[in-house]
């Protein structure tokens, strides 16, 4: 994403952040609060310019803009380990321009790093840390009459006097079974203008910029996937909303704030088969669009399912298949799935028309080079329109951290990654050639082997392979299967435009690379050696593009 200041910066992810908007709405249900919400995701997406060197030096920015606030209490709400450190420097800097105030943090981070920030890094702006869900921790410590002694007796509240005690001090989560209890979402708090769903998002589910609220309608997940984390904040047993609360809140979205979208964020949403088929029954009497980030089990998307989706609208889904060899998806994921199974639910959303994105996860701890190649081959036979490839990421709270931790895979510091870099160092790969596989996979599956082209479906092709222009204008490869796609459709004006970005890109020394790999044409092979195979030589030598079962190059002819 380019700003005015004329530099590039990633995407950040401006998600409604539905921990403190269920933890304002919950406090506000029994106490009189005055609560101010700083979101960095969405303040810094709203930037023109980043004027800043580092995030701390933004963070203070923020804050001193509403100094004269003096909150009492002050928390810092972070989810996933690659914001650890931005979570610490809001601590820093909290109780810098706060000295009075009690600082507190809380999701996933120090639920699962506490130990890390009290006893490795010697942590004490912060006063104390959540374990778990927060609404009725905050509750009780803004109840008590002595927060800080509150906080040094209540199993649920985790503090440097308890980390560094000489007595072991096992935290306790403090859940709400009855999820009902907690009120309609705070989303007053947000500037909604400045969450609309996020550019990635809405790329892949083919969405305008509308407006899009996140919910939530259940909290758990029973299943024991080793990659993930979110049991140890929610825990494993399943909680619900009613549906009569479901839809009076979905109902509110609507009528309040104009909603046109919502965005599930459960985790495991597929738990109970029948509520979401009334679910479903919500969102169409509603008239809404719906997104479904994660949450969805593949076992339970049997073929009335699917129909239920496209009736309530739906024309887009996420399939988290995760692997494509089933002895990764059974020893190193622990996760309950069949390929057959993933080739059917992949199949039967073609037949009905819902466009599928398929979620992928590589370089598992245990996971070997013959894994991915398999793993590869079977994934051309998935029917689905684009693969997500993303490097696992060894997640705090997570087995595989706890693997990875244990064996040496990863730098101590090494809190996980944003799926996009690689970090986990294994005696059958490194993270350097998990980085590169996974570009290769990416261009196997999503271009070489585009399903949609072996198809002839050309209007879903053309759909993919533009999105991708839009994030990067000269993808070689995106530009040289638009020209097939064209081609198909008869397009002959712009297939010529698009093959000749395509021989203009591949003269750069990595398309030029990647072309010579798979076999393109429009490249000269006198100037490319076996050394240019790089980290892949070993399963690419000779040349995998050029085995039978590997040999379908897509021409797009001048």
């Amino acid at each position: 994403m380019a700003k005015g200041d004329g530099k590039v910066y990633n995407i950040p992810r401006t998600d409604l952040p539905l921990g403190p908007l269920s933890i304002s709405a919950y406090l506000k249900k029994f106490l009189s609060l005055d609560v101010k919400l700083i979101d960095f995701n969405a303040e810094v997406n709203a930037l023109d310019a980043v004027p800043f060197d580092c995030f701390e030096a933004l963070c203070r920015h923020f804050f001193q803009q509403i100094r004269d606030f003096q909150p009492d209490f002050v928390g810092i709400s972070s989810l996933f380990s690659p914001s650890f450190p931005n979570f610490m420097d809001c601590g820093r800097v909290a109780k810098e321009v706060w000295p009075d105030s009690i600082v507190v943090g809380g999701g996933n981070i120090p639920t699962n790093s506490y130990e890390q920030i009290y006893r490795d890094m010697g942590c004490t702006f912060f006063d104390g840390l959540c374990f778990g869900e927060g609404e009725k921790p905050m509750l009780h410590l803004l109840e008590s009459d002595d927060p800080r002694a509150f906080l040094a007796s209540s199993d649920t509240w985790i503090t440097r006097g308890k980390v560094m005690g000489e007595e072991l001090f096992a935290p306790k989560h403090d859940f709400i079974d009855d999820l009902d209890e907690i009120p309609f979402f705070d989303y007053d708090l947000c500037d909604i203008d400045k969450h609309e769903i996020n550019q990635v998002v809405a790329s892949y589910h083919n969405l305008d910029k509308t407006r899009g609220f996140h919910v939530m309608t259940s909290r758990g997940c029973p299943f024991l996937c080793t990659f993930c984390a979110s049991h140890r904040t929610h825990g494993r047993s399943m909680r619900y909303h009613s549906l009569e609360r479901v839809r009076e809140d979905f109902t509110r979205l609507v009528e309040k704030y104009n909603a046109a979208t919502v965005i599930f964020q459960d985790d495991h949403l597929m738990a109970d088969s029948d509520r979401v088929y009334k679910i479903l029954d919500i969102v169409k009497s509603l008239k809404l669009h719906s997104v479904y980030q994660n949450g969805l089990t593949l076992y339970a998307l049997d073929r009335p399912m699917l129909e239920a989706f496209w009736d309530a609208g739906v024309r887009h889904l996420v399939l988290p298949v995760e692997s494509g060899s089933e002895k990764v998806l059974k020893k190193q994921m622990r996760k309950p799935l069949k390929m057959k199974i993933s080739e059917r639910v992949a199949k039967d959303c073609r037949e009905l028309g819902i466009y599928t994105n398929t979620n992928i996860l590589i370089g598992m701890p245990g996971e070997t080079k013959a894994d991915l190649e398999d793993a590869r081959r079977n994934l051309r036979e998935i029917a689905s329109n684009w693969f997500n490839i993303a490097c696992a990421s060894p997640i705090v709270g997570s087995e595989i951290h706890e693997i990875s931790k244990a064996k040496g895979y990863i730098k101590i510091n090494d809190l996980g990654s944003d799926y996009r870099t690689a970090v986990i160092n294994t005696e059958d790969f490194s993270a350097e050639f998990i980085q590169e596989y996974q570009y290769f996979m990416n261009l196997d599956l999503n271009f070489v082997h585009n399903y949609d082209l072996r198809c002839g479906n050309y209007a879903w092709a053309e759909r993919g392979l533009k999105n991708v222009l839009r994030l990067k204008s000269d993808h070689a490869f995106a530009h040289y299967y638009l020209a097939q796609c064209y081609r198909g459709l008869g397009q002959a004006e712009l297939a010529d435009q698009h093959y000749a970005s395509y021989l203009e890109s591949i003269k750069t020394p990595f398309w030029g690379r990647w072309a010579w790999i798979f076999g393109l044409e429009g490249i000269n092979p006198d100037d490319w050696s076996d050394a240019d195979y790089g980290l892949l030589a070993d399963i690419l030598h000779p040349p995998a593009m050029t085995e039978t079962d590997d040999s379908r190059i897509i021409a797009a002819s001048a």
